[in-house]
């Protein structure tokens, strides 16, 4: 088996036709048609079916052409990077928790290389297991992730598990995000009661059993309230919690002008104190690339203890739509 047979098998199942696939190609229809049964002798399974359509796909040949093009296009992804001097390459695969820090700290990277002739970043925002699982099979150069202080050491035993060097970036409290139309935002003072009543929004992928919402809350003595709503990107998130006034999610921290855009207010419920902690992570063995150890030294200048927060939270009151008479309740106590 050699390329040049994959890219002629290929071809024939765009065409369809030995002979339009042999003129694209320039080669003999007899050259061609040998080259398919060879590769069917090889593989013991037929790859086309002759009809009045032309040639037709088995279920093997579909099979066979799908991962034959996989292949190809590695091939050709390789040669690309070998054909592109270092200086002129970037390449990175990091998988991260949704988290608009991390997202920043990135689009900062990505701002200052996408000019490069080959730039080829992929960024995966999931659950923090999932940033685990990626970093531990390599599909994933590096890692950044945060947790409930209830699963840190879950996250630590697999940490060292997995043979990872792990660093630990931060430890702070949870807040409350919320509408600025929540009655709540305009509380001086919330406390664990007062959240039965809401809808609590939360991220569905974030469980697992030893460390989960409810283990977490349940250790705060807080009751889960039975309206949750579950949701799996920032974006979800973000607009529920704007567009709905009793829905309330713990959060970390957010971006002012993202409180502006969808009308959030951050609030700290005084007898609650669930901690967040953030890690990034990478392979101890193989290290990690030029590249990625330029944006894991970003991350260590990331201000995730969010100093400043005095400005921080003066900035967030929002601006009222054009034509809204609805009044904004961001009369709350400030967190200091």
């Amino acid at each position: 088996m050699n390329l040049w047979a994959l890219e002629y098998i290929i071809e024939v199942a765009k065409t369809g036709s030995v002979s339009k696939a042999s003129q694209k190609l320039y080669l003999s229809q007899p050259h061609l048609s040998n080259t398919i049964k060879a590769m069917e002798a090889e593989l013991g399974v037929k790859l086309f079916v002759r009809s009045t359509r032309g040639m037709c796909l088995t279920d093997e040949g579909r099979d066979f052409v799908r991962r034959a093009q996989a292949v190809l296009d590695e091939v050709k992804d390789m040669e690309d990077m070998f054909a592109v001097k270092p200086e002129d390459s970037v390449r990175l695969r990091i998988s991260v928790t949704r988290s608009y820090q991390i997202h920043r700290c990135v689009m900062d990277f990505v701002n200052s290389y996408s000019h490069k002739p080959q730039f080829r970043v992929s960024v995966k925002e999931t659950n923090p297991f999932e940033v685990l699982e990626d970093v531990h099979t390599r599909e994933a150069e590096m890692g950044v992730l945060h947790c409930f202080g209830a699963q840190e050491a879950y996250f630590l035993n697999h940490f060292k598990t997995y043979s990872l060097q792990y660093k630990k970036h931060y430890e702070k409290e949870f807040l409350l995000a919320m509408s600025a139309n929540n009655p709540l935002a305009s509380r001086e003072h919330i406390t664990k009661d007062m959240l039965e009543d809401q809808l609590l929004v939360m991220y569905g992928d974030y469980e697992i059993p030893s460390a989960s919402y409810k283990v977490v809350m349940e250790e705060n003595g807080i009751i889960m309230p039975p309206r949750r709503f579950y949701v799996y990107d920032r974006g979800g998130a973000m607009e529920t919690l704007g567009q709905c006034d009793n829905a309330v999610m713990w959060i970390t921290s957010l971006h002012p002008d993202t409180l502006r855009k969808e009308g959030i207010v951050l609030r700290r419920c005084e007898d609650v104190n669930v901690r967040d902690m953030g890690y990034s992570i990478y392979p101890s063995e193989e290290g990690i690339s030029p590249m990625a150890r330029e944006l894991y030294e970003k991350m260590q200048k990331v201000d995730w203890m969010m100093t400043g927060r005095e400005d921080y939270f003066a900035s967030q009151r929002p601006e009222a739509p054009q034509g809204s008479t609805r009044p904004l309740a961001v009369t709350g106590r400030p967190i200091s």
